[in-house]
This record gives structure tokens, C-alpha cells and sequence, in this order.
């Protein structure tokens, strides 16, 4: 496969380099196709805040402009050199449009000239420059560069799961946290009020769990002793109820978006229960996914995971229990396939993942997932757990050339194998 791909890159940078010396539309075209999955890879690296199919598409703008600018003089492969201008095309649309705190132009740009001199500044004197001496070399006023200065900690927005640098310890912004510094009084009674009603929506065991960490700042050793439980299921469970409280406060946000636009199209897409993309989508992108694999001459495959008992687990837990189930799940999908995957719902109880460009490599993935699903249906239910976990997959051109076909042979495959497990 490392073959197959390394020369796949080759034969891409070999027409750039045509490209380069005439730039034909045609062949630019079939550029922008080999360079699709970097785009869209690209951009989903930043999906959260914005839709991600707008992203792609001022990614997209990102690589013709570096189709347009690049030099193979200068010795950089153009595969590093667009993900560069991809990543940067994005960033700056996301400065621009999806900032937590919105700043004016001309705030933008003095910081930015308050930073650069202050940078210079630095590097001539060999010490920390005072404001003043910005101010002077800037010829502005010192409380300006004071104010300036300042929005520079209150701009700061950063991830708790954020990766740490190079040259700090090996942990994250959320592991440095001491839940003893911590106090439920410093919040809003707006912020407390919207704690609280998220907190109703996990379990007794996660509430107890995240009520130890964080406010009675137990580690968590010290919590599995109290509850009779392993290290390892308090570390699962605190997160797992913290990507559901993302995913709760998240759709608070959602709300507030769409009191603000019509996103009508984005909602219909869009399964804020688990995360994921809905049932409607799954179908719509996977017709589009077939069509393009058919047309390029690439392949597609589709992974469909079924789940079997929860019509049990709802009778004994209730309603809720099985949509808990089914987000949980698809945060174990999510994590365990690639940036440029797609997953999505596919009915009621089952998960459709749809793999761009995995041929044979497919197996592979799906025995991954299914190792993941053993060991999660044990942790969430125990040996004898009545939720069992089914798995299908399909590869386009080869099982089907339209939707149809495909969902046809998938829902073949599952009952074959729950003929086999009867």
C-alpha cells in the first residue's frame, strides 16, 4: 500500500510540475481532485466552530493559490508547501469570521505591530522592552501600548485538551488544572445554572465521579478507593462525562447560532444527540462519495456498525439509556478512524462510516473497530451484556455502483451474520 501511495504522489507532483510550466485548466482540475483528501483532511482539523464543508472550501482556495505561487526551485514538495497554505487560508478565515472575542481591524492590526517591534526590540536590547520604549520606536502613547498589551492575555483562547509544547511537560492544559484552586462561587449564576442542567443529563456514577475530582478534589486513585472501583474505569468515566459535557454545552452554543442565521441545511445534516452527521446526510454524502470514486476511478468503502439488545436495555433503563449508548459509541467511532472519515447515523441503531479512498485497507479498519467494540460492550455492561455489536462492509465500484446496490449488500452482510450468530 506504502507503494501504491508513494507513487500516487509522485504522478500528483509530476503534474504540478507540468502545471507549473503550462498551466492548463484541464490538468489543474485533475490536481485539485488528487489534492481533495489533503483539503479536506486540512480541514477538518478545525471542524467545531465553523461547518466543515465551508472550511473545505476556503481550503480549497488555500491550494490554488498555492498552485499558483509555487516554485519547485525552491526546494520545498508541494504536497508540504499546500498543506501550509491550506492550513493558513483557514486560519485566517476563522480569524476573520469565528472569533470567541471579535476584534475590530485596526486592533488587529496595532497588535500586530505592537508584537512585531516588540519582538525586534527584544532581540537589539537582549532583554524584555519596556512600553515605553515601544511607544517611542512606535511613536503612539504609552497607555495605548499598555491596553495593547494587555489584550494580548484576554485574547488568549486555548483548548483544556489542547497537546502541550515540545519543551513542557507531557501533559495537557486539563491535567495542569488543580481541581482545588477551583470554586463553583466564581461562576455566574447564568454559568452555574447551565453547569447544573448538563449535569443532569450524565449518570448518578458520572456525577459522582466529576463532583470527587473537581470539587471535592479527590485524585483518582483516592475516588476508586471510595467507590469500590478500578483506576482505569475512573479515568474512562471522567472522559467519557466530560465529552458529554462538551457535547451538551456545545449544543448550547448550536442554539444560540440558530436563533442568530438560518441554518437550516447544517441542522438537517447534523445528529446533535451523538455528534455525528444524521441519517439524511450519511445517504446524501454517500451517493456523492460513489459517484466521484465511479468518476475518478478511486475506491470508496462504507463500514456500517449495528448495534443488537437495546431494545432490553431500553425496557430496563429506560429511553434515555440507549441514546447514552449510542453517543458513547459514536465517540469511539470518531476516535478510532481517520480526520477525512465520515461518520454518521444510519437508522435508528447503527453507525455508517464512509472511508474516501480505502480499498483493501478496509479490513483493517474494520477489525480495529471491532476490537474497540469488544472491550467497550464489556465496560459498558459487563460480561454478559445485552448489547451486541455487528459489523458490515462495502467497497464502490465493487459491491455496487449506486446507493441502492450498496445499502443493499450491507443490510445482506448484517443478516448473514446474524443468521450465523443465531
Amino acid at each position: 500500500m506504502s507503494e501504491n501511495l508513494g507513487q500516487a504522489l509522485s504522478e500528483a507532483e509530476l503534474m504540478v510540475l507540468e502545471y507549473v510550466q503550462n498551466p492548463r485548466p484541464d490538468l489543474k482540475d485533475l490536481i485539485i481532485v488528487h489534492y481533495a483528501h489533503l483539503v479536506e483532511r486540512t480541514a477538518r482539523r478545525f471542524a467545531g466552530v465553523e461547518p466543515v464543508e465551508d472550511l473545505i472550501q476556503v481550503g480549497y482556495i488555500g491550494l490554488l493559490n498555492a498552485l499558483s505561487k509555487f516554485d519547485p526551485e525552491a526546494g520545498v514538495r508541494f504536497n508540504t508547501y499546500a498543506t501550509h497554505l491550506v492550513a493558513g487560508e483557514i486560519k485566517h478565515y476563522l480569524r476573520d469570521r469565528s472569533q470567541t472575542i471579535r476584534m475590530p481591524a485596526w486592533l488587529q492590526e496595532l497588535r500586530a505591530r505592537v508584537n512585531r517591534t516588540s519582538t525586534a526590540l527584544q532581540a537589539d536590547l537582549k532583554r524584555p522592552p519596556t512600553e515605553r520604549e515601544i511607544a517611542d520606536q512606535l511613536g503612539i502613547a504609552e497607555d495605548t501600548v499598555r491596553d495593547v498589551m494587555q489584550t494580548n492575555d484576554i485574547l488568549r483562547v486555548t483548548s483544556l485538551d489542547a497537546t502541550p509544547s515540545v519543551d513542557e511537560e507531557g501533559e495537557s492544559d486539563l491535567d495542569r488544572l488543580d481541581a482545588g484552586d477551583f470554586c463553583p462561587d466564581q461562576l455566574s449564576v447564568e454559568d452555574r445554572l447551565l453547569l447544573e442542567s448538563a449535569m443532569q443529563e450524565l449518570r448518578d456514577l458520572e456525577k459522582e465521579v466529576l463532583t470527587l475530582f473537581h470539587f471535592e478534589s479527590l485524585n483518582q486513585t483516592e475516588i476508586a478507593n471510595r467507590l469500590g472501583i478500578s483506576c482505569n474505569y475512573v479515568s474512562h468515566i471522567l472522559r467519557q462525562s466530560l465529552s458529554k459535557l462538551r457535547r451538551i454545552l456545545m449544543k448550547q452554543e448550536s442554539d444560540d447560532r440558530r436563533l442568530r442565521a438560518d441554518q437550516t441545511r447544517d441542522e438537517e445534516a447534523y445528529c446533535e444527540r451523538t455528534g455525528v452527521y444524521s441519517d439524511a446526510y450519511f445517504r446524501r454524502r454517500l451517493t456523492e462519495e460513489i459517484h466521484r470514486a465511479i468518476g475518478y476511478g478511486s475506491v470508496l468503502s462504507v463500514v456500517v456498525v449495528q448495534f443488537d439488545g437495546l431494545d432490553r436495555v431500553q425496557g430496563f433503563f429506560g429511553p434515555g439509556s440507549v441514546e447514552d449508548i449510542l453517543s458513547d459509541a459514536a465517540e469511539l467511532l470518531r476516535t478510532n478512524v481517520r480526520g477525512l472519515d465520515i461518520v454518521c447515523r444510519y437508522g435508528k441503531e447503527s453507525f455508517g462510516v464512509i472511508l474516501p479512498a480505502t480499498g483493501p485497507t478496509v479490513d483493517v479498519v474494520t477489525d480495529r473497530l471491532a476490537s474497540r467494540f469488544e472491550g467497550w460492550t464489556q465496560l459498558r455492561g459487563g460480561p454478559h451484556s445485552p448489547v451486541t455489536v455487528r459489523m458490515a462492509q462495502a467497497t464502490a465500484p465493487d459491491h455496487g455502483r449506486s446507493l441502492k446496490e450498496i445499502l443493499a449488500y450491507l443490510r445482506a452482510e448484517l443478516q448473514t451474520s446474524a443468521e450465523q450468530a443465531a
